[in-house]
């Protein structure tokens, strides 16, 4: 059964929003389970902070990550820890190689239809 009211919509991109409280890189793109994280220097999933509301079943929240020399990022995901915790979500994202130390800054949306 589809979602048919605004409200329902709303309520249900806000819990997601209140689960998935850090995001991740990886090195493989995520599917049913996380990709291979990104690891070394000074990375570290950080924490998210989404926009208030869910207007439309919509909520986005953005993260600035710092990435290893030698790394190439092909997914992102969304976890319930800032370590181990669970994984709850992840996509492809452009892939994106760094031959030095730099920094990705990821955005992420999530829609309930």
């Amino acid at each position: 059964m589809a979602i048919q009211t605004a409200q329902g919509k709303e309520n249900l991109a806000v819990a997601y929003g209140n689960a998935a409280t850090y995001a991740a890189l990886y090195t493989t793109v995520p599917g049913a389970s996380a990709g291979t994280e990104v690891t070394g220097g000074s990375y570290a999933r950080q924490a998210l902070t989404w926009a208030p509301g869910g207007v439309d079943g919509v909520v986005t929240a953005s993260a600035t990550f710092s990435v290893p020399a030698g790394t190439t990022v092909a997914g992102a995901g969304v976890h319930t820890a800032v370590t181990a915790g669970t994984y709850l979500d992840g996509a492809a994202v452009t892939s994106q190689s760094f031959g030095s130390a730099g920094t990705y800054t990821l955005n992420l949306t999530f829609t309930q239809s």
